[in-house]
Formats: structure tokens, C-alpha cells, sequence
């Protein structure tokens, strides 16, 4: 059955970023971060792909390591392959949406 995707505004938090697990099936996992500016998702790796699109606000975002970075802004997307370093930090409120596929059997750990 079809399910409309939207961000929820309200998952905002003060003390640290927040996920909210989207789709959560066999073949991938839909997540949504929700980072204020100055958050951060610490530098990390998956065996999966990972595919982050920037849904609102603007960020850095982190490619192997944190002194390689691209700026991304609302609707632009970024491509991460198994295993590459990844993470990212809201220039201004940010909502990022990520597509990892296929879906991690453990769970990934994002840091504090």
C-alpha cells in the first residue's frame, strides 16, 4: 500500500539531531535527520549504499573525511558507496533524508 512521505517539523531537538526511521523493509531503510544548525552526524560508514538528499536548509557534508566537504543546499543530493566515511552538519536547520540500501542488519551507529 502507498504511504505519503512527509518531514515532520516537529522532530526538531535542541540538545542533538534526531532520526525517525521512514520505511524500514528487507530491500533498504528510508531515515530522516533532523539536525539544527551547528548539529552534527559524526563521521561514520555503512556496508550499504547510501544516498542523502538535503530536504530543507543547507549543509556540510562529509566525503571519506571531515576536511573533504561539499556544500549541499535544499534538494541537492549526495551518493556515498559501501563503506566510504560519511557524515554531515547543518549550516542552517536541516532535514535530511536518507536511502541506504540495501537495509543494514545491524544497526548503524551515528555517534553522539
Amino acid at each position: 500500500m502507498a504511504n505519503i512521505i512527509k518531514p515532520d517539523f516537529s522532530k526538531f531537538k535542541d540538545e542533538r539531531f534526531s532520526t525517525e526511521i521512514v520505511v524500514d523493509v528487507p530491500e533498504f531503510k528510508l531515515v530522516h535527520f533532523y539536525l539544527k544548525a551547528g548539529q552534527k552526524v559524526s563521521l561514520h560508514s555503512s556496508k550499504s549504499h547510501v544516498l542523502t538528499t538535503v530536504l530543507k536548509g543547507k549543509g556540510k557534508f562529509f566525503i571519506g573525511n571531515e576536511e573533504n566537504i561539499q556544500v549541499l543546499n535544499q534538494g541537492e543530493s549526495i551518493y556515498y558507496e559501501p563503506m566510504e566515511p560519511h557524515g554531515f552538519e547543518a549550516i542552517e536547520d536541516m532535514i535530511v533524508e536518507a536511502f541506504i540500501s540495501p537495509n543494514p542488519v545491524s544497526k548503524i551507529s551515528l555517534g553522539k
